[in-house]
């Protein structure tokens, strides 16, 4: 057993914590009576349950990182230095500007088509996915294969 992710697990257990809570107080925010179908039908409702279950794991990470033994729980200025220093660091960094400027478009006054086929195609130029054409029709093709599923096939109608 490697006792040296004990920091590593402490703090991400906490931050799947928070995030998982997040997505229970936005899933709990949804419509829950759609064309008279019955609460536990509604949209939020798996992703609800998902959110539960991530709470649960972070939970869990949390705890077990606190009874076992090994690095010290607290970060010195040198750990945090050298975590910002990292590539990876960066690019997760830019990953979550990217989602967060999508989740603060999306339902607003764009359609949902354009958001979503923006961040795609973002996601997709910035970590170079492929040719400029590829990502063009996948961007394309997911959104509109997923606005036609929830739109036609679902009647769950997308921000």
């Amino acid at each position: 057993m490697d006792y040296g992710l004990r920091r590593q697990d402490f703090y991400t257990g906490l931050i799947l914590c928070v995030v998982s809570l997040g997505i229970v107080a936005e899933c709990w925010r949804m419509p829950r009576d759609l064309q008279g179908w019955p609460a536990y039908a509604s949209p939020g409702v798996v992703t609800g349950l998902l959110g539960l279950g991530l709470f649960g794991m972070g939970l869990a990470l949390t705890l077990r990182s606190v009874r076992r033994s090994g690095a010290a729980l607290a970060i010195t200025r040198t750990d945090v230095w050298a975590y910002l220093a990292d590539v990876g660091t960066r690019r997760l960094g830019l990953m979550l500007g990217i989602s967060v400027v999508y989740c603060l478009l999306l339902g607003r006054t764009l359609p949902y088509w354009l958001t979503t086929g923006g961040y795609l195609l973002a996601v997709m130029f910035v970590f170079r996915a492929g040719p400029w054409w590829q990502i063009l029709l996948i961007s394309a093709g997911s959104t509109a294969a997923v606005a036609y599923v929830f739109n036609r096939v679902f009647a769950i109608p997308l921000p």
